[in-house]
Parts: structure tokens; sequence; C-alpha cells
């Protein structure tokens, strides 16, 4: 819905009505669309730090479950059967939260000086 604006003329008797363009909607879109871009790298990291640490637990797990320390493991074939597996995927994950966090300060650092 456009918002209206009135205009009044020389002539008292007259006035023009005519729809505003709505530019700055557009604007308000592109500026969300930009802070969303902005922030990805920070929700990502949000996200990454926590599963890193829930697939270090995995991990864990399984070498206590080798050492019978612990109860059985739920997956007892395959790939994500072995705890080097996902001690692996856990230092994988932190590295490249680590590097998705200094990256996004470069970029926020270079933003700033432009």
């Amino acid at each position: 819905m456009g918002a209206l604006r009135a205009e009044v003329t020389s002539r008292p008797a007259v006035a023009a009505v005519q729809p505003v363009l709505a530019r700055p909607r557009v604007a308000a879109r592109s500026e969300k669309a930009g802070t969303l871009g902005r922030q990805l790298p920070s929700i990502l990291v949000a996200l990454l730090t926590p599963a890193s640490l829930v697939v270090l637990a995995m991990g864990l797990w399984r070498v206590c479950t080798d050492l019978d320390w612990a109860g059985a493991f739920p997956i007892t074939t395959g790939l994500f059967s072995h705890w080097q597996v996902w001690i692996a995927l856990s230092i994988a994950l932190k590295i490249l939260s680590s590097s998705l966090l200094a990256w996004d300060g470069r970029t926020h650092k270079i933003s700033e000086e432009n």
C-alpha cells in the first residue's frame, strides 16, 4: 500500500493526489539482506563451536567404550564407529569455526577502513 501525498497548487479548489514511490522500502530490504550477509559468519561460528563440542563428546564416548569405561556406543559399524574419525571431525569443525571468525574480523576491519 503506497503512501499518498497531497499537493496544494496556487488554485485552492484543485488538489492533486500522487502516489509516493516505495524506494525506502526497497532500500530497507537491501539493508536487511546486507545485515544478514554481515551476520552470517557470526551465526555459523555460534553454531559450529557447540557442534564441535558435541562431536568431541561422541569421540570421547567411543574411546571410553573401547576401554570398557562406558556403555555401548550406538554406531558399531562403518566409518563413524571409530573414535579417530570423531576426534578429527571435532578438530576440523573447530578449525573451521576459528578460521571463519578470523576471516569475519578481517572483513569487518577492511569494511570499516573503506
